[in-house]
């Protein structure tokens, strides 16, 4: 909410809520984080909504800020999430205040992602490899190039009690074997904020699917090498979706933007639109 919004009057809040971050009853308002989430609503979702009546208001909107925003009902809707996140947040509020999840849409896979796709799509023994820094990401990124044949093995150094926790960052390549045929890879650790920056610098990169939408360009569908294998139940459970105020997941608007995620003109253009790195996962909730 813009700070100016403050200085209004309450009359004037109570009289419309559209004119204090609400909407109308013919109107939805959603917030979302930019990619792909805002696109896909705003150039997918929003003409199946106007064929049921309703105008649909998106606002790009910081991640940490949008489950606040719809508990004090500046919005109708957020969508940006998965349930594991919504549930923490839940857990952090009061009943009043929680959020409920009216529909799973699309799962990002991690994705090895090509320099130079025109000329070099193809991993070569001797390439160069960046990975994330991230200790939560980096087993993923590990495990996409073992399930892809690149790597053959990732030390038990690695692990802790069965869980990843130990990796030098600084050294990768000391923790990893690579497969005979890219034994002279090399992995090199970067900041998740300056891999889609520093890919040039290297022949291909592993890349989380929202850092790279946002920082390859429009052509990063076509720089996709592989992706992620992932299970459907892994689909279910980390699913970004739609979620409204507890109170509010009956309403006509709350239907509305599950029976909207369902059209195969949604499910197309996210398909069409970010290639292996969106996966379409409907599922409703409501």
């Amino acid at each position: 909410m813009k700070k100016s919004l403050f200085l209004l009057p309450i009359s004037l809040c109570l009289a419309g809520l559209a004119s204090c971050g609400g909407s109308s009853e013919s109107t939805i308002t959603i917030a979302a984080s930019e990619v792909p989430h805002a696109k896909i609503l705003k150039e997918a979702v929003a003409p199946v909504l106007k064929e049921k009546g309703f105008d649909l208001r998106v606002t790009v909107l910081e991640w940490t800020q949008q489950n606040s925003a719809v508990s004090r009902g500046e919005y109708d809707a957020n969508y940006f999430q998965h349930m594991p996140y919504l549930s923490s947040y839940n857990q952090s509020v009061s009943e009043e205040n929680q959020l409920s999840m009216v529909v799973k849409v699309h799962f990002e896979k991690l994705c090895l992602y090509a320099s130079k796709p025109d000329t070099h799509k193809t991993l070569q023994n001797g390439d160069k490899i960046e990975i994330v820094n991230d200790i939560s990401n980096i087993e993923r990124a590990l495990l996409l190039l073992k399930d892809n044949g690149v790597l053959s093995g990732i030390s038990d150094s690695c692990y802790e009690s069965g869980e990843f926790k130990n990796f030098n960052v600084n050294n990768p390549n000391s923790q990893v074997t690579f497969a005979e045929a890219y034994s002279n890879c090399s992995l090199t650790c970067i900041q998740e904020s300056n891999l889609p920056s520093s890919l040039g610098d290297y022949d291909f990169g592993v890349l989380p699917g929202n850092t790279a939408l946002q920082g390859l360009g429009e052509d990063y569908a076509k720089r996709i090498v592989f992706g992620e294998k992932v299970t459907e139940e892994t689909l279910s459970l980390r699913a970004n979706g739609v979620a409204v105020k507890k109170a509010n997941k009956d309403s006509a608007k709350a239907k509305a933007i599950k029976e909207a995620f369902a059209a195969a003109s949604v499910k197309d253009y996210i398909t069409k639109t970010f290639g292996e790195s969106v996966v379409y996962h409907y599922e409703p909730l409501i």
